[in-house]
């Protein structure tokens, strides 16, 4: 029956050396932490009924763009609301 190997970590002299040199460099990288995101983001705004699509920012109202809210990222287009009875 075969034995397994012991979990030895063995490290040399130029791996030491290799990881001095990753510290200094890394504190000049960024994190993700450090990324500041945008205010504002661009949206697609689509008619639920008639799939008309509308660019918006997510900080712009969407009847603005001539599109009503009827629910949680559900949109309808002016005309389409008229016709259903939402406007």
């Amino acid at each position: 029956m075969a034995t397994r190997p012991s979990k030895v970590h063995y490290l040399s002299s130029s791996s030491s050396s290799s990881s001095d040199s990753d510290t200094s460099t890394s504190s000049s990288r960024y994190s993700m932490d450090s990324v500041v995101r945008p205010v504002a983001s661009v949206e697609v705004l689509r008619c639920l009924r008639c799939a008309r699509s509308v660019e918006t920012t997510s900080t712009d109202d969407p009847s603005s763009q001539g599109m009503v809210r009827i629910g949680t990222n559900i949109y309808y287009c002016n005309r389409c609301a008229k016709m259903v009875g939402y406007k």
